[in-house]
């Protein structure tokens, strides 16, 4: 057998502070043993007293809670447990009230970090509590010990909880279904297997297991004590020994959708599926069963953002000047200079080099970096396939399926570095923000300093979400450190509108980050990840799986020398946003082609430096499409009012005969030719739509629908654009033609249908996207999904056509 305290020698924990005036409590194993089992005694019998009280009285409980209203709610509550926290998360409130003691909040601060969900604003809505008592009372304790070791984080990491120190034993809780064996402690000695189950964290020392034990006991008296305040008119020995005459049975959902909506209280979700609700309703739930299929929806949907954002750099110019420009406000020479949201027109040729390659090569970044997470939960999806039955909670993961669950949880560790990275560089350029913030140069290295503004509860979620980037540890899951982002931007729009659309956009990033570790956690069935290769190994391994990445930056490191083709940004004006006419056809045709001169020179400094295109370098990476060109200009005769129907819908021979002439795509590798106009007035129209390859496929959809999708598919050569189209108009009419829409955090949203998954940014700080915005967006799902303006039928008109 493997000598484990050898392979994985265990070092004294070492719990001191900086200044090393910190040591915890150690304790032996009789008086461990002891604690462990009066508290087990005390949370069994309170979890038999739950179950039958569930048992006999459930459907009064929740017709009683349901009746109630919000401030009856809070009542019952406070008399139940007196000290119980008021706002939501208090474990973070005690960490805002460290750093700034002048604050006038007391909580109990004990309280608020051992059971930071059990606080008066999330269980005064009607449906937590409920939620709580169900899955408290039907589920054995095991299955919460990760849930119940998560929720103290922050009381661990602010040493306001520190548990029991004792070498040389791990407790067993998880996989463990018998009173007989749950909380049984394990020598090392006597079962080497022990030491590698907690050294893994698939069980934890004496010490935490003790404390989730006490947590596990105090939530579940607690339910006791409401279940008694509740059912007041009935004798505590009744509760218990002798069942009330049944009642008619009602289940859960179909009294919380009888009553909550006339209760006067806002339930916990949206409108729409929120991954921020999800967040909010998890603790008072079962705890979730991984779920790969997620996993790999949300994976490829941000593959197609990231593709369809590098597309966009190399086809939209105005795409590309709005990147460059913020990039630029992100340079060292902009920064030092205080210049945010200016023209940069002083800028040196240096400063806009380091511009394009910062824009490129976090486009770059991105792509490569998603497709290699997409390959590998693959690769984790096949494995788990393979060994099937054998990944089971509290037993050892098979060694296959280990590597690749490391690896995959190695390179989300790597993507969530950088963009925390550029998370500080971001609130740079904050104006609310960047007084807090120190930019300065040591040598060729930029070094961020952000000062404490404790008062500022925005700002200082955003100090916490940095500390793992400065080495100090993050005191706070992230997850939640978003949920509680996107709580507090929901609920003030003034908050909102002080982030810049590139940090709420980055927001967005982290917070997909954090749910796919999130997911790789319950995936190992731990709740911890944990890597069996050496950080050397992990280093080797990446650097020979994206190579052409590490050659690009290297490359782009060394500045690319470009400047001259991009300093004008006049060059790149792309007004495709406006009716087209032949002004701004010029226009249009003007920037692409000074967009393809950049990307031609571009790939001949790649050939120069390495004697390979950047095609050569992206061909196992990115998928090449066609780039889309707009077409030399043709008078349109105009169309006579008795081509329209009398809802003022065009015919398909008009509809065939405008299309004609809206975009183009030629082939990337393909020089620029613009191809000879089709004379329609010499085709039917059943032989222009056979011309330009139309589907024959149509979806039947509503007049909202309809009008919000001939926004974006408009004709732009004789339509009257909107000048922009409301987000929720374009949310619902996306749901109105088969897909499910989830609010992720910060700006994103995730569509999922059969047809694909999709993730689109919601505009900030306005509701509104911009036409430009819009004109990108039907391309993505032009490009996607195969849509035009063709593909959409109002219901109950016979033909299609643009609404405008």
């Amino acid at each position: 057998m493997q000598d484990y305290l050898t392979t994985y020698p265990v070092k004294e924990i070492n719990f001191s502070d900086e200044e090393g005036n910190f040591k915890p409590d150690t304790i032996t194993i009789e008086e461990i043993t002891s604690l462990c089992q009066n508290t087990l005694d005390a949370l069994f019998e309170a979890w038999m007293q739950l179950r039958t009280i569930m048992n006999r009285h459930e459907s009064t409980l929740n017709k009683r809670w349901l009746k109630k209203t919000m401030d009856q709610r809070k009542e019952t509550l406070s008399k139940v447990c007196p000290d119980m926290p008021r706002m939501h998360r208090p474990d973070f409130a005690v960490l805002r009230a460290e750093a700034h003691p002048q604050g006038k909040t007391k909580i109990a601060a004990d309280f608020a970090v051992r059971l930071p969900n059990i606080n008066i604003e999330d269980l005064s809505y009607p449906k937590p509590l409920l939620w709580m008592l169900d899955s408290r009372s039907r589920n054995f304790p095991s299955i919460f010990t990760n849930t119940d070791q998560d929720s103290i984080r922050v009381g661990i990491e602010s040493k306001r909880l520190v548990p029991k120190y004792i070498r040389g034993y791990t407790m067993y809780l998880n996989g463990e279904w018998s009173r007989d064996t749950y909380g049984r402690l394990v020598s090392w000695e006597e079962d080497r297997q022990a030491l590698l189950k907690c050294f893994r964290g698939i069980a934890p020392d004496p010490g935490m297991g003790l404390l989730i034990l006490e947590i596990q006991r105090d939530v579940l008296q607690f339910l006791v004590r409401t279940s008694a305040a509740l059912l007041h008119d009935i004798a505590s020995v009744d509760l218990v020994m002798r069942p009330l005459e049944r009642l008619p049975d009602t289940s859960l959902p179909e009294l919380l959708a009888r009553r909550v909506g006339k209760m006067g209280s806002k339930p916990l979700a949206t409108e729409h599926e929120s991954l921020t609700a999800h967040t909010l309703e998890a603790p008072y739930r079962a705890p979730d069963i991984f779920d790969f299929a997620r996993l790999k929806s949300l994976v490829e949907a941000k593959c197609h953002e990231v593709d369809d954002h590098f597309l966009l750099l190399r086809e939209d110019p105005g795409f590309f000047a709005e990147m460059l420009h913020e990039g630029c406000g992100h340079t060292v020479e902009a920064i030092l200079n205080r210049q945010y949201n200016q023209r940069f027109t002083t800028l040196s040729e240096p400063a806009w080099n380091e511009a394009i390659s910062r824009v490129l090569m976090q486009a770059y970044h991105d792509v490569f970096i998603w497709h290699t997470v997409s390959c590998l939960l693959n690769r984790l999806i096949d494995t788990y396939t393979k060994h099937t039955g054998r990944v089971q909670l509290g037993e050892e993961l098979p060694e296959e399926y280990m590597k690749v669950f490391s690896r995959l949880g190695f390179l989300l560790d790597c993507v969530l570095e950088g963009y925390l990275d550029g998370l500080s560089q971001y609130m740079s350029a904050v104006p609310t923000f960047k007084q807090h913030i120190t930019n300065e140069m040591h040598g060729e290295r930029r070094v961020i300093t952000v000062r404490k503004k404790p008062d500022d509860h925005l700002f200082w979620l955003f100090t916490e979400l940095l500390r793992g980037q400065n080495g100090q540890g993050g005191r706070c899951d992230l997850p939640h450190m978003f949920q509680e982002v996107e709580i507090l931007i929901t609920k003030d729009q003034q908050q909102k509108k002080r982030l810049t659309w590139r940090l709420i956009r980055l927001v967005s990033d982290l917070a997909v980050v954090a749910e796919l570790q999130r997911q790789m956690g319950l995936s190992s069935c731990t709740g911890y990840l944990f890597s069996v290769w050496s950080d050397k190994e992990n280093d080797v391994w990446l650097k020979k799986t994206l190579a052409p990445l590490f050659t690009i930056r290297e490359i782009m490191n060394e500045r690319t020398k470009l400047a001259p083709f991009v300093m004008d940004l006049r060059l790149f004006n792309y007004p495709s946003d406006k009716t087209r006419t032949a002004a701004t056809t010029a226009k249009m045709r003007s920037a692409e082609q000074a967009l393809d001169v950049f990307w031609e020179k571009m790939n001949e400094h790649f050939i120069l430096k390495t004697g390979k295109s950047l095609q050569t370098l992206e061909v196992n990476y990115f998928q090449h499409r066609d780039i889309q060109r707009t077409p030399l200009w043709a008078p349109v005769e105009e169309i006579r009012d008795d081509s329209k129907s009398a809802d003022g819908v065009g015919t398909p021979g008009a509809l065939a005969t405008l299309v004609e002439r809206t975009e183009r795509t030629v082939e990337e590798s393909k020089p620029l030719v613009t191809r000879e106009k089709i004379k329609t007035r010499e085709l039917t129209p059943e032989a222009v739509i056979d011309s330009l390859n139309i589907g024959a496929r149509t979806i039947t959809i509503k007049r909202k629908a309809f009008n919000a999708f001939a926004a974006l598919f408009g004709r732009p050569v004789t339509d009257k654009l909107p000048g922009e189209l409301p987000w929720n108009d374009f949310k619902r009419a996306m749901v109105n033609v088969g897909f499910g829409a989830q609010k992720l955090q910060g700006s994103a949203w995730l569509f999922t249908s059969e047809k694909g998954n999709i993730i689109f940014h919601e505009p900030h700080p306005e509701s509104k996207l911009p036409m430009q915005w819009a004109r990108r967006i039907a391309r993505r799902l032009n490009r996607n999904f195969g849509w035009t303006m063709d593909t959409f039928v109002l219901d109950g008109v016979v033909g299609d056509g643009a609404a405008f």
